[in-house]
């Protein structure tokens, strides 16, 4: 019998390859799934609070990354 093998899912994107020249430039070898895995968590927490209207905000340029942890809805908005 096998041992048990761990699932780890995975979040496969298309890139350009400009992006990817940066990325591999800019951040050290090892560092990008632990960087990229505390981006998400932070993603995931401003889409329970705040649904589709982060996904817009994000889509429309009106916030960048320094802005994310930031963003509240304020009323109105």
């Amino acid at each position: 019998m096998e041992p048990e093998k761990s699932y780890r899912p995975r979040l496969s994107i298309e890139i350009t390859e400009e992006q990817n020249s940066d990325l591999k430039a800019l951040i050290p070898w090892g560092v990008k799934n632990a960087l990229f895995s505390i981006i998400i968590d932070d993603v995931i927490k401003k889409l329970k609070l705040h649904g589709s209207m982060f996904i817009a905000v994000i889509l429309d340029r009106k916030i960048e990354l320094d802005d994310y942890v930031k963003f509240e809805v304020k009323d109105g908005q």
